[in-house]
C-alpha cells in the first residue's frame, strides 16, 4: 500500500477546489448584481422608471441639496459651514428622458439642531445651527415620451 495520495487523487482534489472557487465567485457576483439592482430601484431614476411603467400621472422625490453644519467655539461664537450638493441636474435630465416633465420644485430648510452659548468677551450669544435644505421635485407624465 502506498503512502500519501496518488496523482489522480491530488488532481481530483485540485479540480474540486477550483470548482468550489468558481461557484463562490459566481454566487458573489450574483449577490453584488442583486445589491446594485436594489440600489438602482431605490434611486430616484429607478423609482421614476417604475412609476412610469405603472402608469402613474405624477412622480415626486426629495433630495438634500445642501447641509449646514455648525462648530461651536469656546468663546460662544458661531462657526457655521455650508456644504452644497451638485444640484442633480443630470439626474433630473435622466428622469425627464424616461417620460416625465419637471412641473414644480420647492425647497425647505429642515433644522436638525441648534446650540446657543453666551459669548465670553462680548455681549449676546453665539448660535450654531445644523440642518439641511431639501428640494421637492414634482414631475408630470408626458404623453409623447420615448419608448
Amino acid at each position: 500500500m502506498a503512502w500519501g495520495k496518488t496523482e489522480e487523487q491530488k488532481e481530483a482534489e485540485r479540480q474540486q477546489r477550483e470548482a468550489e472557487q468558481r461557484q463562490a465567485a459566481a454566487e458573489q457576483a450574483a449577490a453584488e448584481e442583486q445589491r446594485r439592482r436594489a440600489a438602482y430601484l431605490a434611486s430616484p431614476l429607478g423609482r421614476a422608471e417604475a412609476a412610469y411603467a405603472n402608469g402613474d400621472g405624477f412622480f415626486q422625490f426629495t433630495d438634500v441639496t445642501a447641509a449646514l453644519n455648525g462648530q461651536p467655539s469656546g468663546f460662544g461664537s458661531s462657526g457655521n459651514s455650508i456644504r452644497h450638493g451638485d444640484g442633480g441636474v443630470s439626474q433630473l435630465a435622466a428622469i425627464e428622458a424616461v417620460g416625465w416633465h419637471l412641473e414644480h420644485v420647492d425647497h425647505v430648510f429642515v433644522e436638525t439642531g441648534a446650540t446657543s452659548t453666551n459669548r465670553v468677551l462680548a455681549t449676546g450669544q453665539g448660535t450654531v445651527t445644523e440642518g439641511a435644505i431639501h428640494a421637492f421635485y414634482l414631475f408630470r407624465r408626458v404623453a409623447h415620451a420615448r419608448a
